[in-house]
């Protein structure tokens, strides 16, 4: 009875057993791997957050675990999706590709950061920077797919293939201290990593909000302009001015973009699941503020952490944000 009962949920939440599967084969990699690497050796690098670095397995314990937020997020939407591949008006409530793809980058997000944090090394910041990116990247190239009806095979192609191309640039980076300027702003140097860490990064961010502006105010671009503008100086910290211009330049040539080729327009509910993930977000990056090393706030040695907060708070984010995809009903032309 129980093996039925096991094939019936196997056939019914498949993405989510395999999903249980992928992570208990990580888990016990993290272990044997960790034994004989980080759990006695050196620190190779900090990641320059506040809790105090523990020996052994997981070097910041209070900041790896919070990560599981983004990891539950998406067993969360994958136990959800339907069993039956039928297809839908709106794709994020198939059963298919795309709600996968936002519940996989969910756990890639968690997965990183926990390697990151946990092991203080090289390699698991570059895990980190790529499971963020391959996020933060899923919605820009989801709402261009939709609004101008990319076939899943061009989503694909174009999606994975400048994933891959990130991810490359980022490991490289990270492991090569390559300076592209010296003195690039404010006596600070411009160094090849920060192409995918800053850039890259708030590059996507601010054309998922011109995207998301274009939809709700039916494509006015005062709001396409304002609003990415608004969020880069509002939401960057400790950010060259030079960069803070080259973004909002960018942004500005992106939003003119998408106003005079706009494609359909996508008709999505924003409340309140879009301005609970909106929310969730700027408080979680006021909140990352206070978990720096060096803050007045930091405290090393307590159980609470607000970079672990953070994790709480964006992985909130993450939940909400595919609340407002599913809201998707029709799209009509412009």
């Amino acid at each position: 009875m129980s093996q039925m009962t096991f094939a019936r949920i196997f056939e019914e939440k498949r993405s989510f057993v395999l999903s249980l599967a992928v992570l208990l084969v990580l888990a016990i990699l993290y272990v044997v791997f960790g034994q004989s690497n980080w759990a006695e050796g050196p620190v190779e690098s900090a990641t320059r957050f506040c809790e105090k670095i523990s020996d052994g397995l997981i070097k910041e314990p209070v900041n790896a675990f919070s990560n599981f937020t983004y990891i539950i997020v998406g067993l969360v939407i994958l136990w959800n999706m339907p069993s039956k591949q039928e297809a839908a008006a709106n794709p994020m409530l198939e059963g298919g590709l795309y709600p996968t793809l936002f519940a996989v980058g969910s756990m890639y997000i968690g997965i990183g950061s926990f390697a990151m944090h946990g092991t203080n090394t090289n390699w698991g910041t570059s895990m980190d920077w790529t499971g963020m990116l391959f996020f933060i990247s899923f919605p820009v190239y989801y709402n261009l797919s939709r609004q101008f009806q990319w076939s899943d095979k061009l989503f694909m192609s174009v999606f994975f293939t400048m994933f891959f191309l990130t991810a490359v640039l980022d490991t490289y980076a990270s492991n090569n201290n390559h300076v592209l300027i010296e003195n690039f702003s404010d006596s600070k140097k411009l160094r090849l990593n920060q192409i995918t860490r800053d850039y890259m990064w708030s590059l996507y961010i601010g054309t998922w909000i011109i995207q998301e502006a274009k939809n709700l105010t039916q494509n006015r671009l005062v709001w396409m302009i304002a609003l990415p503008l608004i969020a880069c100086v509002t939401l960057s910290v400790g950010v060259p001015v030079m960069q803070i211009l080259i973004l909002c330049v960018m942004f500005v040539g992106i939003a003119m973009v998408l106003h005079f080729k706009p494609g359909q327009t996508l008709v999505r509910n924003p409340n309140p699941h879009l301005w609970y993930g909106v929310g969730c977000y700027v408080v979680g990056n006021i909140v990352w503020r206070f978990g720096r090393d060096g803050e007045a706030a930091c405290n090393p040695d307590t159980l609470f952490q607000y970079h672990a907060l953070w994790h709480v708070f964006t992985g909130l984010a993450v939940y909400f944000f595919y609340r407002y995809f599913i809201t998707e009903n029709n799209h009509i032309s412009n």
